[in-house]
């Protein structure tokens, strides 16, 4: 009798490895090692068919476009929910064209987009039934993002997950995806009280969708909660979406958009109550988008989060540093409107990571080049430290006991990638992210096998996506639109990944005085020489 593919199999290290990867994927709180970090394939193909236009415009250069279509013609390779032989082959010939606004090969990627979106997640859960099937890494990164690059919103995915389906084989539970896919948008009526809007009787109130503040309140009472005392009125915004998450984050920008057009307008400010109500929720949800992610913990960690203007502070000699340059700028990229956290994450990036002598063919996207590089070499010591924490927990352990003499990361970084190599097991804390943790040993013992092979795919997969944030800033600055097809999925990808390049500057910089140029030199090198007999420890790639 032959064995279960692993796919079907709900007691299988594959499903559970699948289920696992996705609620790490749709979790606002994951640290930067376990997030997503690329696009879905059908929005990266979208992105490609509307850069035609930006190109015409002479918002993109045609070298930009190119080097995202000869990226994008490596990845779909490794899709096989795109489709048969025949159209992977089309879609290829068309991805090897121009795609100028007027080509024939941008009319035919339009409607091979179109042909390829339904069945998408059926034809993932078909690749994974057999008995070899995709690697459960890419299967889970492909349905998450393909999710929420669709419309979902991570926490209403996270409820979606653990609603009975972290026990489903990977093949039911990607069933069950195609089907919650299938569900066309609904409209959600959002309610967003204000506690301040100047002159709202005269500029709201003669608005179809203004509610006064007695309205708002017996509102509030009808939905069994305290109405609120401090409010002068409310806006009830009708919006399509997929969840009650995702309309009220349509309404967040919506609301974000009236305090632009406030600043401009002499009075008061506009201040939202900080929760909606959406009809058919029991309870308000808060009025803000996730968090995206982005953290510099290194400043917390060397105690140097304060440590500002110590010194007497003169006008005009206030003492600077690139450093803390790169982090004003970059400081709208957790909060705050799309157009400044696109614009101030890439400049962070190029103002640190490029010079007036870098070639003149690379231009400034070399910073993500760099970049990537930066946050591949971080990514082994960052994910065997969390790994060490969470080993200490456990008591009476002799492991636990080994890492609690060690005397910095690095040293504990070292004794779990030793045990790895040793093919030892490690204790894991029982507890929800159990599970979280086994998947990321399986990483790390896939990187240990093939530490060049795997670093390169990592510096890939970065490199992608903050190519993509080069572009979208592109489109807003240059294009003066935050229309972009792929501007909100490039933010959610690329703001930790930013953040972690960040991190790893800011520590070179506060411990030893390590310019940024210098370190991202250092994680290029590490990377080519991994393996080599005089190339670094894994645990030393930027040392």
């Amino acid at each position: 009798m032959n064995a279960i593919p692993l796919g079907r199999d709900p007691r299988s290290s594959y499903s559970r490895h699948v289920t696992t990867r996705m609620l790490d994927f749709t979790s606002a709180t994951a640290p930067w090692t376990r997030r997503l970090w690329d696009v879905s394939s059908l929005l990266a193909l979208e992105e490609l068919y509307e850069a035609g236009v930006w190109v015409d415009r002479k918002v993109l250069s045609q070298g930009a476009v190119d080097w995202q279509r000869h990226a994008l013609d490596r990845l779909l390779g490794t899709d096989p929910a795109l489709g048969s032989k025949i159209y992977r082959r089309e879609l290829q010939e068309c991805v090897k064209t121009t795609l100028t606004s007027a080509s024939d090969g941008r009319r035919k990627l339009r409607h091979l987009i179109d042909v390829a979106r339904p069945g998408y997640l059926d034809r993932w859960a078909a690749a994974i039934a057999v008995e070899d099937p995709p690697r459960a890494e890419r299967v889970a990164r492909a349905v998450a993002s393909h999710l929420l690059d669709s419309g979902h919103s991570l926490a209403r995915l996270q409820r979606w997950l653990r609603d009975g389906r972290q026990d489903l084989a990977a093949t039911d539970l990607l069933t069950e995806a195609a089907a919650l896919l299938a569900r066309p948008p609904r409209d959600w009526s959002v309610v967003v009280p204000f506690q301040a809007l100047h002159r709202h009787e005269e500029l709201a109130g003669h608005l179809p969708h203004w509610r006064t503040a007695d309205e708002t309140r017996a509102l509030a009472a009808e939905m069994g909660l305290i109405p609120p005392e401090r409010i002068v009125g409310s806006l009830a915004f009708t919006v399509e979406a997929r969840d009650s998450v995702r309309a009220v984050e349509i309404a967040f920008g919506l609301v974000e958009r009236m305090q632009a057009r406030a600043r401009f307008a002499t009075g008061g400010p506009v201040l939202p109550l900080g929760d909606a109500y959406v009809a058919g929720e029991t309870k308000p949800l808060a009025l803000q988008p996730p968090d995206r992610g982005a953290q510099v913990l290194s400043l917390a960690a060397e105690r140097q989060l304060y440590v500002v203007g110590g010194e007497v502070q003169r006008f005009g000699e206030q003492s600077r540093n690139t450093v803390d340059d790169a982090l004003e700028i970059a400081s709208g990229l957790n909060q705050g409107p799309l157009a400044p956290a696109v614009a101030g994450g890439w400049a962070a990036l190029e103002s640190l990571l490029t010079e007036a002598r870098d070639p003149d063919e690379q231009g400034k996207v070399v910073a993500a080049t760099r970049a990537a590089a930066l946050v591949a070499a971080s990514w082994p010591r960052a994910e065997l430290t969390a790994l060490s924490y969470r080993i200490r927990e456990v008591k009476n352990g002799d492991l636990a006991a080994r890492l609690g003499a060690c005397g910095s990361n690095r040293e504990r970084a070292a004794l779990i990638a030793a045990e790895l190599r040793a093919e030892g097991s490690l204790p894991l804390v029982r507890s929800w992210r159990t599970r979280s943790d086994a998947a990321c040993v399986l990483r790390l013992r896939e990187l240990l096998a093939d530490e060049r092979r795997v670093l390169e795919r990592v510096r890939g997969y970065v490199e992608v996506s903050l190519r993509r944030l080069y572009r979208c800033r592109n489109i807003v600055l240059h294009g003066g639109s935050t229309g972009g097809v792929a501007l909100p999925a490039a933010l959610r990808v690329t703001a930790p990944l930013v953040g972690a390049a960040l991190d790893r500057l800011t520590h070179a910089h506060l411990v030893a005085g390590i310019a940024p140029i210098a370190l991202a030199s250092r994680a290029e090198t590490a990377l080519r020489m991994i393996g080599d007999d005089l190339g670094p420890d894994l645990c030393d790639l930027l040392e």
